[in-house]
């Protein structure tokens, strides 16, 4: 495979996984506290390789490599519901919430309750207080959240939400979650408002992830037709060698 060649593969790779990326950013334009996803791009060298023919180095080919994928973790505009059971946190923080995974964290506040009695998000996984889920009695009614997470029902205190925030990076995981390799601190209570009977939307911003997603696939059909000069370039001089 010739140099030139390498080079486009290596900027179409990274193209298409840009493209994926600003595709599921506009497909989640409307999802409840998700968070835009975000590439970082670096270019770097390949080493030198010994020719095989005179024993000289070939000289190192500039490559570009996807990077990581990390959350924009700005917050989004709140939109009231007036639903009793829809919670936007207002600033930082996150709901943590229990999976078969472990526990996770969401932005995303829409709750409800399951067959269990239990308080969950719209994807059935238990909201988390201090000491762990939130279970609902069947003779327990009226269910309130309140600016601080304290969750209340006519008879008695549920617990409070807990919130937490993190000093390192967040991976999204999937179904709107996240998880980090640094530990989740405890926000204290009242530390941080919640907006009860509104919920967080998304934080893509739709019209710059358009005009992005325009630009990638025009970037991605024009390495696509240089890759293919390239490929076409070799086959000839595949041909034009006169084997020994």
């Amino acid at each position: 495979m010739g140099e030139t060649t390498i080079i486009h593969l290596s900027r179409l790779i990274a193209l298409e996984r840009r493209l994926d990326n600003v595709a599921n950013n506009v497909a989640n334009a409307d999802t409840t506290g998700f968070r835009a996803r975000q590439l970082s791009f670096q270019e770097y060298l390949s080493p030198a390789k010994e020719g095989e023919a005179d024993g000289k180095k070939e000289r190192p080919v500039s490559l570009v490599n996807a990077g990581f994928q990390y959350p924009d973790i700005s917050g989004g505009a709140i939109q009231l519901t007036g639903n009793p059971l829809d919670v936007a946190i207002v600033g930082d923080g996150y709901f943590a919430v229990q999976t078969p995974q472990g526990e996770r964290y969401t932005r995303a506040g829409a709750l409800t309750t399951d067959a269990a009695g239990r308080l969950v998000t719209m994807e059935g996984q238990p909201i988390l207080s201090r000491s762990g889920p939130i279970t609902i009695a069947p003779e327990e009614r009226s269910l309130t959240i309140a600016a601080d997470g304290t969750i209340s029902s006519r008879q008695r205190i549920l617990g409070s939400l807990r919130l937490v925030r993190f000093d390192g990076p967040l991976q999204a995981v999937g179904s709107n979650l996240f998880q980090s390799q640094t530990p989740a601190l405890d926000i204290p209570t009242g530390s941080v408002k919640l907006s009860v009977g509104a919920l967080e939307k998304s934080n893509v911003q739709n019209v710059q992830e358009m005009s992005r997603l325009s630009e990638v696939t025009r970037s991605y059909e024009q390495v696509g037709g240089l890759l293919k000069n390239s490929q076409s370039v070799d086959d000839l001089n595949k041909l034009g060698t006169v084997p020994d």
